[in-house]
């Protein structure tokens, strides 16, 4: 996975903490246009484990519908849109 992609899934994570009222740990699901998909588990102070992947033609293609799951039962979702840019929280 690219380092950009990478950027916009962790600023994704970032808003969700501080804007949503997020808690860790956060279960993020990845679902990519082309059937790529990443399930992860964020843990504070710890790297994330990989719950669930699997990759088609070893890439994500735009777009990525990203659903965040929080520890205090919060849930939203956002689309890393075509032009790479992130939408609107749902």
């Amino acid at each position: 996975m690219d380092q950009a992609l990478q950027q916009l899934f962790v600023t994704i994570i970032e808003q969700a903490i501080a804007e949503h009222g997020m808690r860790l740990p956060i279960i993020v699901c990845n679902v990519a246009n082309n059937g790529s998909v990443l399930v992860t588990r964020i843990n504070e102070g710890a790297e994330p484990d990989t719950l669930a992947q699997h990759y088609e033609n070893n890439a994500f293609a735009l777009p990525i519908n990203v659903m965040l799951v929080s520890q205090n039962n919060k849930a939203v979702r956002v689309v890393i849109e075509r032009e790479g840019k992130v939408g609107r929280f749902h």
